[in-house]
């Protein structure tokens, strides 16, 4: 009988992320990801060093959102807030999830600062310009954050509830005040 080979990196990955989304940082343990993926926990330390590397490896930031900031200014608001609304039953809401519950881990929160600027704040203050762009592009992601805070963990029941268009337009508007101002009221 053939021997057959240990997991690869990929399928620890596979695992990890599954558990990660599902189960949240702090229930996932290794062994729990050795037992999915079918080693050894010591392999998946060998192979990540750690429980937070691994996390760092496989649980990726919203992948969605440079497609979405790429679109039209005008538009952008409205766009983020269809995302966050669209999304809040899939995967993407599980991976985040997942990062704000390992965030109390320095590692981890450096991650979280790193990509919301690399991803939203960096990009997003390169297109709009105007007085302010960085400190503007901040806001506007400290509001997309917020609804997705209220909408995907807190799952606040009179958002969850209202009328899909009507929190597109208030809110998406909101957020599209600090893209259009160049100046504070």
């Amino acid at each position: 009988m053939a021997q057959q080979n240990p997991p690869s990196r990929d399928a620890i990955r596979c695992a990890a992320t599954e558990l990660f989304v599902r189960d949240g940082y702090a229930a996932t343990t290794v062994r729990a990801i050795a037992a999915t993926a079918g080693c050894d926990p010591a392999l998946v330390i060998r192979h990540f060093g750690s429980k937070e590397g691994l996390f760092l490896a496989t649980v990726p930031a919203f992948t969605e959102l440079p497609r979405i900031l790429a679109g039209p200014i005008e538009t952008l608001g409205r766009e983020l807030v269809r995302f966050v609304l669209g999304a809040s039953e899939s995967r993407v809401a599980g991976v985040y999830r997942a990062m704000l519950s390992a965030s109390d881990r320095p590692e981890i929160k450096e991650r979280l600062r790193a990509s919301m600027h690399d991803v939203f704040v960096g990009p997003l203050a390169d297109r709009i310009g105007g007085t302010h762009p960085e400190l503007r592009a901040r806001l506007a992601a400290a509001q997309f954050a917020g609804l997705i805070n209220a909408y995907w963990l807190v799952a606040d029941p009179v958002l969850r509830s209202a009328d899909r268009q009507a929190i597109v337009g208030l809110y998406g508007d909101a957020i599209q005040r600090l893209l259009d101002s160049d100046a504070p009221a």
